[in-house]
């Protein structure tokens, strides 16, 4: 591993190091222990290499201690302070003829004592200013004052005996506290008479809360009771309540309230941005997002014979190297918020995976992923509350363009076009000339489609491939960095550039995070079968090791949230569950025919099942109406014998008495009548002598006590 600058090192016992220096001639690294106010001391690189190979250290890959700041949001004193500050830090970096000499004393000292007269100032200030620069990875902002440090911020403070606040000035009494029961009637003050569509003012809000909550006494005038306010020294004053708003109040809930949930959706959601094409001259800054019915009808992978129409093709492109990031095909709406979602998960993860599935084999070099910036989207399926978990949760601006303005987003506009043009002189059941009607005596050439939604599939991500690292941009513009180093017109290649020289390393963020924020979320029921969704069951060894599926079999199913890929219902995801985070489940062996298959397809079989179901169910109606009949027959034909042989003249005791004996009876003769079926089929064809006669008599197998004799 290579040795950097401002790298920050942990041993095992919690202790941080920066590396502040190297001498690669001699070997040596300083160093500076982040929790003491210690000199930086050196060390030498083989000692440093050896600790963590040994994994004494690891290497920190993000830099707490460094402040990041904005520096409209500094105030005055801050920036005089650190201006005078970085004047000290300069003056000693100034007087040391090398960088190495700040760190060996000899060199340091004289330059130290130098700066505490030119400034006036003691050893040990000069000393903690430059152990601060040194914490703060050598910039000129690590000397800011830590103000920031300072105080609660963001913490309401104990409620006490004593007045909190600045005191009183020309005013009766010190005031009160505002406490929790305080704090609760302001909020019902708000909600009562500022969140609403009569518009009152803070100061009106304010008045009518005195006369609901702080009244002592009613005087009657006219016939009408009139409130008496509290003292002045005991009622809140209007400072005390507007601070309280600024802490309390929802800009949502305040906007929604007063001036409509449609205001608030149309001007001032933070999802919408402005509609720019600029795509800060780095790679992830800004995606373009568009969908588009392509030119061509598919037919189904389940049955080669049905044609299930044209798919909806969504496509993600980084606007400054151009490269295709990901895409999605389906069935879905145009606009369809599911589709759209699926595609930007395709583009901020690796596409190995899904590329396998379909029989190409990539590496992530030819095919990149990583966490935008900014998604810029026309007004589609970007445009709702949908989309808000993913800007909050993924740190994604979206940007919308102005109705009609396709031109805004060019780039992709014109991929689609290329895309088509790609596709159309070698596949069939094409859209001929964008017409969706034949003329008289045209063949249809929809009747021609023989690619399945996979086959379509597969040529779309050769067609991504070729893109992004072979097609020629031939209107891309090279910058002169670009032009120096040989850089050629095709996306991998700018891609590749734009990661070298422009803004370090893109945003990766883990799979399961990707997914939760952007996969179309459902339900799924927890049946003792297993968890149930569009009719198939999924479980997973979590799943059986806490024994969902017993649970619900003794108290009942349950509803849980999942988020799935509408590409392959192989697998589903269910969200929140405890520590776990985001839990996968996969299908049950037996329904692995679902395996690999889309929810479109899913659906498809459903129906073709259905159909087939149907058929059956109408055979099966005709036949057991035919059963029906022969059943009754039977039955007649049994009622008409027993009429004819009943004894009438007996009793209902007499009927029902010894209906155990009666069939014991019943039981030799079936085994007598088996019997001598039996031997007459097993009869040989060669045996001339007369068979035994069989009497019906049934007393030879009784004995005297009216007994079964065996023998």
């Amino acid at each position: 591993m290579k040795f950097m600058e401002n790298m920050l090192f942990k041993y095992g016992d919690g202790k941080v190091i920066r590396i502040l220096h190297i001498n690669r001639v001699s070997s040596i690294i300083y160093v500076i222990d982040m929790a003491s106010n210690r000199w930086a001391y050196p060390l030498k690189m083989d000692e440093l290499r050896h600790f963590q190979e040994q994994s004494d250290i690891i290497l920190m890959e993000e830099d707490i201690y460094c402040r990041i700041v904005i520096e409209e949001d500094l105030s005055d004193a801050e920036k005089r302070k650190r201006e005078h500050a970085w004047g000290i830090v300069k003056y000693i970096l100034d007087n040391v003829e090398t960088e190495e000499h700040l760190y060996l004393s000899k060199y340091r000292e004289p330059a130290i004592k130098e700066a505490m007269q030119m400034f006036k100032l003691s050893y040990n200030g000069v000393k903690n200013l430059l152990i601060r620069y040194w914490h703060g990875a050598q910039t000129k902002d690590s000397l800011i004052p830590s103000y920031h440090r300072c105080g609660a911020k963001r913490r309401d403070r104990i409620s006490g005996n004593h007045k909190r606040g600045r005191p009183r000035s020309g005013e009766r009494g010190i005031g009160i506290n505002v406490d929790d029961k305080m704090k609760k009637i302001f909020k019902q003050a708000l909600n009562r008479y500022y969140y609403s569509e009569r518009n009152n003012s803070l100061k009106i809000t304010y008045e009518l809360m005195l006369r609901d909550a702080f009244v002592k006494d009613e005087v009657e005038q006219n016939g009408v009771k009139l409130p008496v306010l509290m003292d002045k020294s005991q009622l809140p004053t209007y400072q005390q309540f507007l601070y309280w708003y600024k802490k309390l109040n929802n800009p949502k809930k305040e906007i929604s309230k007063r001036k409509g949930t449609r205001v608030y959706q149309q001007n001032y959601r933070t999802i919408i941005g402005d509609s720019t094409q600029d795509a800060g001259g780095a790679c992830g800054s800004l995606w373009q997002i568009d969908s588009n019915v392509f030119d061509i009808y598919l037919i189904s992978s389940m049955n080669r014979d049905l044609i299930v129409g044209r798919p909806i093709l969504h496509v993600v492109i980084d606007v400054y190297s151009r490269l295709i990031m990901g895409f999605n095909v389906s069935f879905e709406s145009l606009n369809s918020y599911s589709g759209a979602m699926v595609a930007l998960a395709n583009s901020m993860t690796s596409k190995k995976k899904f590329a396998s599935k379909y029989g190409v084999s990539i590496e992530d070099e030819e095919w990149p992923y990583c966490v935008p910036l900014r998604v810029m989207a026309d007004r589609g399926e970007l445009v709702g509350k949908q989309i808000e978990n993913a800007i909050q949760g993924l740190g994604i601006t979206i940007q919308n363009t102005p109705p009609y303005h396709a031109d805004y987003k060019g780039i992709i506009e014109s991929a689609f076009s290329v895309m088509n043009s790609r596709v159309k002189p070698f596949a069939d059941g094409v859209v001929i000339k964008g017409k969706g009607s034949k003329e008289r005596g045209e063949a249809d050439y929809r009747l021609k489609a023989n690619l399945s939604i996979e086959d379509f599939i597969t040529i779309i991500i050769k067609c991504v491939l070729f893109h992004n690292n072979h097609h020629v941009l031939t209107d891309y513009v090279l910058d002169d960095l670009m032009i120096e180093e040989g850089i050629e017109k095709i996306p991998i290649q700018i891609w590749n550039h734009g990661l070298k020289h422009r803004k370090g390393k893109l945003r990766i963020l883990p799979e399961e995070m990707i997914l939760s924020h952007l996969y179309p979320i459902d339900q799924a029921s927890v049946t003792a079968r297993g968890v149930l969704y569009k009719k198939i069951l999924y479980a997973s060894d979590y799943t059986l090791k806490n024994e969902w599926f017993q649970k619900a079999r003794i108290y009942g199913s349950w509803k849980v949230n999942i988020c799935y890929d509408p590409r392959d219902l192989t697998c589903i995801y269910v969200m929140d569950e405890g520590e776990q985070g985001v839990l996968k489940l996969t299908l049950l062996d037996h329904l692995m025919k679902y395996a690999n298959k889309g929810i479109e397809e899913i659906e498809q079989m459903a129906k073709h099942e259905q159909k087939v179901d149907e058929k059956s169910k109408e055979r099966e109606l005709q036949v057991k109406v035919k059963l029906f009949t022969e059943i009754e027959h039977i039955v007649e034909n049994a009622k008409r014998k027993t009429d004819s042989e009943r004894e009438y003249d007996k009793s209902k005791t007499q009927r029902l008495a010894g209906i155990k004996e009666n069939q014991r009876n019943e039981r030799l003769l079936h085994r007598t009548s088996e019997s001598k079926r039996t031997s007459i089929v097993e009869m040989p064809t060669a045996y001339t002598e007369e068979p035994e006669e069989v009497t019906d008599d049934l007393s030879i197998f009784f004995n005297n006590d009216g007994d079964y004799d065996e023998e």
